[in-house]
């Protein structure tokens, strides 16, 4: 018989880690896609007075 490879134990601190990270990278991206709809919502006001 074959013996089945043995998991890694679980590493709650390094799946936080990662966990938070994607979660500000995601804060960083919404951020920035407010502030392009804020400026190009400035910009459609300059061009249309």
């Amino acid at each position: 018989m074959t013996e089945e490879p043995t998991k890694p134990p679980f590493d709650e601190a390094e799946y936080r880690r990662r966990q938070r990270s994607r979660a500000n990278l995601m804060a960083w991206l919404l951020g920035a896609l407010a502030i392009l709809f804020f400026l190009i919502t400035i910009a459609k006001m300059q061009i249309f007075q």
